[in-house]
């Protein structure tokens, strides 16, 4: 068992977490803004879809990353239905790679990858809580999902059933953003500003109340059995 820990965990780091520190200092600016996310994608040519892919799988990992942006240019250079395929697939890669940092790893791991707030008020409300509370999780807007991949993989519940949870929890948000990517092209101009501005309001108010917000879904979420 500790030698099947240990494989898993090098070769957690060595897909993953190795890249990842070396290529940030590149990586990081890219997140700023969906343009940027465009621009990468576009300059990797026949290799944008895996693009995509490895972006949400470093989203997950660094959830103060906003995946949406990544799922909006997914829809926009893509289409539909192969924006949802990519974003999809990546979510899953980087929602497994969390959840099995957590179980193989531990708390001390975890900590370095979530906000001590956040990981406390997740903790608190997972006790003794099942699927479904992560399906919750997974599937209300504005809380912190990613973050709930780490947690989840701390809870004695099966690997293959909570990546199935995630699969099914998070697909609906992925919709919904790759559906507006996709869109977004067809709208006049007018209406992309009015619509921009209104979705920045948005992000304020979200970002400004954002404990209080995600507090109160965390516990709408465990109440629900």
């Amino acid at each position: 068992m500790q030698l099947k820990r240990w494989g898993v965990l090098i070769l957690i780091a060595g897909v993953i977490i190795v890249p990842l520190a070396v290529y940030w200092h590149r990586l990081a600016p890219v997140f700023a803004s969906p343009e940027h996310v465009a621009d990468l994608v576009r300059g990797a040519g026949l290799w944008g879809p895996l693009v995509i892919i490895v972006l949400q799988a470093f989203q997950v990992i660094l959830a103060p990353i906003p995946g949406q942006a990544v799922n909006f240019v997914a829809g926009y250079l893509f289409g539909f239905w192969p924006g949802v395929l990519y974003s999809w697939f990546g979510l899953l890669i980087g929602s497994a790679v969390a959840m099995l940092l957590a179980r193989f790893a531990g708390r001390p791991v975890v900590k370095r990858f979530v906000a001590p707030g956040t990981l406390a008020r997740l903790d608190a409300l997972a006790a003794r809580q099942g699927l479904l509370f992560f399906l919750l999780v997974f599937l209300l807007p504005f809380v912190p999902d990613d973050a709930a991949c780490f947690v989840a993989g701390l809870t004695p519940l099966p690997l293959q059933a909570l990546l199935l949870t995630a699969a099914i929890g998070r697909l609906p948000s992925i919709v919904l953003t790759v559906w507006a990517g996709a869109r977004a092209g067809d709208l006049p101009v007018a209406i992309r500003a009015i619509a921009g501005v209104a979705v920045a309001a948005g992000l304020f108010v979200i970002w400004r109340y954002r404990e209080t917000i995600q507090d109160y879904l965390l516990r709408l979420a465990g109440r629900i059995k």
